[in-house]
This record gives C-alpha cells, structure tokens and sequence, in this order.
C-alpha cells in the first residue's frame, strides 16, 4: 500500500472519543483500546503508525533545500535501510523534476549521495562490502524499484574505477584491469535488468553512458545512446555533460568537437534554456581539472549569459557561485572573476578549486589585476560626469591647450623613444591648485616611463573643485611648429 494512502491508519487504530472526555479519560481509552487489541490489530496498527513516520521521513526530505543535508539525510535512510522512503522521495523528485538552487536536479544529489560508501564520514575508510550488502538488500524488496537499481550500478561503476585508481600511479596492472573490467560488467548486467523494469529514469542513461564509454563502445553507438537519453528526458542536463566528456580529444574526440556539439545543442534548444544549457555543457569541461588543461574554444560570453539565465530561473548557490568565478578566471576575465571572489569572501568550494592554496592564488591573481583596470574605469566615470557641465567643458579645452603649449615637444620625445606601446590617453586627477594628484594611462600596459616623470610636478589651471579628473587625449596634442 502507498504511503500516502497509509496515513490514515493511524487515526483508524485510536478509540473514537467523545469531546466531553478530560485528558485523563482519553489516555485510560487509549490505554485500554491498546490492552484489547487482537495480536493482528495491534500489527496494523503499529504497521500504520510506521508507515505515517515514514510518510512523514519522505515530506520533510522533499521539503529540504540544503543540498548537503538532503544528501546527509538520503545516506542515513540507506544505513538504516528505509528503502521505501527512498524509492518514495525519489519517485516525487523524478517526476516533478525537482531542483536546488542554481539548477542542481535533486534526483541527481539523491543518486550521487548513495553511490559509495564514503559519505559516512571524513577519514573513514569505505566499507564496500557492507555498502554492497545494503543496495542488494533494496534491490531484493524493492523488486519493481528502478532507482534500487540504478544506485547498484552507479555503485558498481565506482567500485570499478576504484580498481584502477589503487594500481600505481601511472600504470594499470594486470589484477587491476580484470577488476576494473569484472566491475564494470557487473555495472552493465544491473542496468541492463533495469531496463526492464516499467519505472525509467533519466540517470539509468547518464550511469549507462558512462560504462559504455569506459568499456569502448563504437562511437555510433555511444551517439545513439544519447539521443535515446535525451528524447527521454531533455531537460537532464548531465547528459549533455557526459555527451561532451566524450567528444573530449584524448577521449574519444578531437578538438573542436565539444565546443560545435555545445553550440548546436544550446542553438537547438534555444533561447534562455540554450543558453542555459550552454553554461552546463561548459563549465562541467572548465571545472574538471584535467579536461581543462586540453584546448578548448569555448565562448565566453554565452557562458556568462547562460548562468545569468540560470540564476535568474533557479536562484543563486554557493556552488554555482564558485564554478562562475573559476571559469571567469580560465577565460582570463579577471575583473568579472575579482568581482565574484569578493562576493565569495572565504566561501570557497573544495570540489570546485581542489585546495584553497589555489582558491588564494587565483583571489590574488584576480585583485592585483582588475584593481588597477577598476581604478580606471571609476576615474574615466569621473571624468564623463564632468565633461557633461558646461564649466567641465570649458576646463577640459583649457587643460588640452596648456598641455599641447607646454607638453607636445616632451610627448614627441617620449613616443619616438618607447620600448612599447606608447599613452593614448591620460586621466589626470587635478588638486586645488591644478597641482596633479594621481595620473593613469591607457591602455594599461602602456610604457609611461618616460611621460610620467615630466608631467609629476606640473601645474595647470586650477580645476572647478578640488579632485577634479580630467582627460587628455594624446591624439589630439598639437605638436609643436618648427622654425
């Protein structure tokens, strides 16, 4: 019997009261009732207020919204083997297709949080045997349960990477090899039982994907799989991640390939959720820390929009925050990444960065950057809010003129004799007295060495008000007449 339909049962098993009865009487007919009951009443009804608990267990797991507790919470139901509950709470999340905030399915979290045994706590060593012993225990109540299913295999995908990764660093041995292949036969055989089972689910094709690819499927093959996947459910995004892990060079494609199969996906779907399956596609390559080191063309700027869009559609997460600042940062867009890492403050996430010696490096990398390029972009804010009065306009001929009269001979000098490129333009802060209190040149990279040191002590015409910027654009310095 469902769950939903046992919660009444509990109320059926307590003695109908009168509403004149005191607390009293009510706990004597209680009492009573209890003491009457037949050895088969008192089984339903301790059967009914099991069932209500566990009904209870499924509501407030559906209603969590911190990703971590809600895999905390799914681990601890498989250890104490509430696999009813499970298959419950993972029915509702599938079919209501049910998400975190910035866009993580649920249903994926639930299957990632039971698929090894090392979510039972930091420096404990993984009981597989035991963990095994648990999935094969659901499998075999839960008959009919294709999320029983799919959680053996996925575990037993991991048990056969696990083969490879205790082999010597760089080297497979023989022994592990059978391993990893005896496992990854096993993952397939569960998945391939599962197929027959009327429940689906969308992550059987992101857990068959992966064995097909580890165990080398022709490449057709793999393509038809997918297709299959996302005609089932279109909207499961890891499945388009696996699809471009495969079209990875060094995988099984070459380079280019992720980056069109990116495109033509999220051109296909179009719209915000193309762009927002633009951003899934990209940073599942970008945060991957060996499939990042590869070439990789991928377009910046639909990123961005792709997770503005996502953001917009599923709220903001500090893990999605995370992956955002990583990925500007490999775009090399150090003033968008400095601007997230503030946000971020010491919120890092270990599985985005790896160590935070690297989330610091890549902080300060960031802020010596954008700081200066920032400072810019404030002062020529300055500038442009000055320039629109008419006493701004008139100040800023007044400057170009002085500068040209005084300054033009000095530039001539300065731009034949760069070693790099020269000042295009100036943004002077003026004091009081027309005394210079900070200049900036661009581009920023430019060589000023030359510039800078003859123009620190110069005065010009006192400023509208103190902390005046201004701008001088060296293009239009009028170099001096020869005679």
């Amino acid at each position: 019997m469902a769950l939903a339909g046992l919660a009444l049962c509990a109320v059926l098993a307590v003695p109908r009261l009168q509403a004149q009865d005191s607390l009293g009487d009510i706990a004597r007919k209680i009492r009573n009732a209890k003491e009457g009951e037949s050895p088969e009443a008192k089984a339903a009804s301790g059967k009914a207020q099991q069932n209500a608990y566990d009904l209870n267990l499924a509501m407030n797991l559906i209603a969590e919204k911190d990703p971590e507790q809600y895999s905390a919470s799914v681990r601890l139901l498989l250890e104490q083997e509430k696999f009813v509950v499970l298959d419950d709470v993972a029915a509702a999340e599938r079919n209501n297709k049910t998400r975190f905030a910035g866009g993580e399915w649920k249903l994926y979290t639930l299957y990632q949080a039971v698929e090894s045994p090392w979510g039972s706590g930091p420096g404990i060593p993984a009981d597989w045997n035991a963990f095994f012993g648990r999935l094969n225990r659901w499998v075999a109540q839960q008959p009919a349960s294709i999320t029983a299913r799919v959680s053996l295999a996925a575990a037993e995908l991991m048990y056969a990477q696990q083969a490879k990764a205790i082999a010597p660093a760089g080297s497979a041995t023989p022994e592990s090899m059978r391993l990893f292949t005896e496992r990854l036969k096993q993952a397939e055989t569960t998945l391939n039982q599962a197929s027959d089972l009327q429940e689906k689910c969308p992550e059987w094709y992101d857990v068959m994907m992966q064995v097909g690819r580890a165990e080398g499927w022709e490449m057709e093959d793999l393509n038809v799989l997918f297709q299959r996947a996302v005609a089932f459910e279109p909207q499961y995004h890891y499945l388009y991640e696996q699809q471009a892990y495969t079209l990875m060079p060094g995988v099984r494609g070459h380079e280019g390939e992720p980056e069109k199969f990116a495109e033509e996906t999220a051109n296909k779907l179009g719209g915000k959720p193309g762009d927002i399956l633009y951003w899934h596609i990209t940073q599942s390559i970008l945060t991957n820390a060996e499939l990042s080191k590869l070439p990789q063309h991928f377009v910046w700027s639909r990123a961005l929009i792709g997770y503005q869009d996502l953001v917009e559609q599923y709220g903001a997460s500090a893990q999605r925050q995370n992956q955002i600042a990583l990925m500007a940062a490999k775009f090399g867009d150090y003033t968008t990444a400095d601007d997230l890492l503030l946000q971020l403050g010491d919120h890092w996430d270990k599985s985005v960065w790896g160590s935070q010696e690297y989330f610091d490096k890549v902080k300060a990398w960031a802020r010596n950057s954008a700081g200066p390029f920032k400072k810019i972009i404030e002062a020529y804010k300055a500038v442009n809010m000055n320039i629109a009065t008419p006493e701004g306009q008139q100040y800023d001929r007044q400057v170009a003129k002085e500068f040209s009269a005084r300054f033009a001979r000095v530039l001539q000098d300065c731009t034949a004799g760069a070693n790099g490129p020269a000042p295009t333009l100036l943004i002077v802060q003026m004091g009081k007295t027309g005394a210079i209190q900070q200049m900036m040149v661009v581009p920023e990279n430019a060589n000023d060495a030359c510039l800078r040191p003859r123009l620190e002590k110069a005065m010009f015409s006192p400023p509208p008000k103190p902390e005046y910027w201004v701008r001088v654009n060296l293009g239009d310095v009028q170099q001096p007449v020869k005679r």
